[in-house]
């Protein structure tokens, strides 16, 4: 195998180097830095742009197809990730320009060396390593790469449109594999033993609109009421009143899978959930991340009166994010947040989308990724998990049953927190993502079920 650390750094570093910066309208985005984005993976992945056909979708999105011999008839893979970045923010908060993808102590800095380059480096280059080998595949395998993910598919979600594409021809994809979820040494699950986490499902997402009005005026006179101080009871009377803790069967099974090997304090109550629910109940207001695995959250991130210090507003607005455990609605949610505000504060839905379907543990492609690691990973724990976040996976549960979140590479040490001034991948890690998609490609082909 030709592909090298030397290799996959190189590359990264050429991706980085593109702003690719979504913003929710499209119309404040600049595309050159995407446009420039695909022209440099043409030149340094040039078997793959020969032999696979490769569409833009929209104004900026990727799908390539990589046609198969037909056999077996098995159904297509599909490798997702998203072209796009958040901004870099405040550059003085940078030890390393966000765009400069330099290498330093061993780790590639910059904005989207995590989220998500690394993972269009890993599949583009798996590709191109299988086509210098003159390897065929026996099923379809196709390459999408949206642009607008991390602001939720913005005014028109690019994934969705692939998806769509897709479904359209009629084509049915038989594994989905997008960003997250992952084989690591256990340290960020708090285990002693290695963990495959492959992402099942992701729970909803929710953006909606509180607003307060007045009549308004000079702030030299105040009335008996003030929106803004009828906002903030609002604001106080959700924050009181949380969703309640309830238990769902995929994070019971990946805590309970974990918990025998676990260094948490309390993983002698994490073993039994339902038999040690009313202590659990207690410990999860201290711990945020086990905390938000139990109940749909609700976070104020926005609030808005008036636009000077001396103006009354008519007019307060605040925005409150909520992201969904399985078995919420966006109906169910919203009704929940009007039963707690006063009298004369409105709630309405901007934009949102339900949890997504759970995916089967007992499928083929779940298993054929348990099966990989644990040859890579002797000893490794494989357990199915819930994100979270959001991704552009959900969008493909219309032409895929088997939609899962694993990222190809093997986390070993610590990854610069995407979103940060601090984003980070250490150099050492990039061979295995290629490597993983690698042995994918060739096993879900050839390999026969069980």
């Amino acid at each position: 195998m030709s592909i090298t650390q030397q290799q996959c750094l190189a590359h990264l570093q050429g991706m980085v180097r593109f702003p690719t910066v979504s913003h929710p309208d499209s119309r404040r985005m600049d595309f050159e830095p995407f446009f420039a984005l695909h022209r440099y993976l043409e030149q340094v992945y040039p078997l793959c742009h020969q032999v696979l056909k490769k569409e833009v979708i929209g104004k900026a999105g990727l799908l390539y197809h990589w046609k198969g011999t037909g056999e077996p008839n098995r159904l297509p893979l599909l490798l997702m990730a998203h072209q796009d970045v958040v901004p870099a923010g405040n550059p003085g908060e940078w030890t390393h320009p966000p765009f400069d993808a330099v290498v330093e102590d061993g780790y590639l800095y910059g904005r989207g060396t995590t989220d998500c380059k690394c993972n269009i480096m890993a599949a583009m280059e798996a590709v191109e390593e299988l086509l210098r080998q003159g390897y065929t595949p026996k099923t379809d395998v196709y390459l999408a790469f949206g642009y607008n993910e991390e602001v939720m598919g913005g005014d028109g979600p690019s994934a969705k449109r692939i998806a769509d594409t897709l479904a359209d021809r009629g084509i049915e994809i038989g594994m989905v594999i997008d960003e997250c979820g992952g084989c690591s040494d256990g340290r960020s699950e708090k285990v002693s033993r290695p963990v495959c986490n492959i992402v099942v499902g992701e729970k909803g997402y929710a953006d909606f609109l509180l607003t307060a009005g007045d009549p308004g005026g000079h702030s030299s006179t105040p009335g008996k009421t003030s929106p803004m101080v009828t906002m903030a009871a609002a604001l106080q009377a959700i924050w009181e009143h949380p969703f309640p803790y309830r238990i769902t069967p995929v994070v019971r099974q990946n805590l309970e899978t974990l918990a025998p090997y676990s260094d948490r304090a309390e993983k002698d109550l994490l073993g039994d959930i339902e038999g040690n629910w009313p202590a659990i109940v207690k410990i999860l207001p201290e711990d945020r991340e086990l905390s938000a695995q139990f109940r749909t959250t609700v976070a104020p991130t926005m609030i808005h009166g008036s636009d000077q210090a001396n103006i009354l507003p008519t007019r307060v607005e605040a925005t409150v994010n909520c992201r969904l455990l399985p078995g919420d609605t966006l109906e169910s949610v919203q009704a929940y947040l009007t039963r707690w505000v006063p009298e004369g504060v409105t709630v309405t839905l901007l934009k949102g989308s339900p949890a997504s379907p759970l995916s089967p543990v007992d499928s083929f492609g779940y298993n054929l990724i348990r099966r990989i690691c644990e040859e890579n990973h002797p000893g490794v724990l494989t357990t199915p998990s819930l994100m979270l976040g959001g991704t552009d996976a959900r969008y493909f549960y219309g032409v895929c049953k088997n939609v899962y979140r694993f990222s190809s590479f093997y986390f070993e040490e610590e990854w610069g927190a995407a979103h940060s001034p601090r984003e980070s991948i250490p150099v050492r890690v990039l061979e295995s993502g290629p490597r993983f998609f690698v042995e994918l490609i060739r096993r879900w082909g050839e390999e026969p079920e069980a």
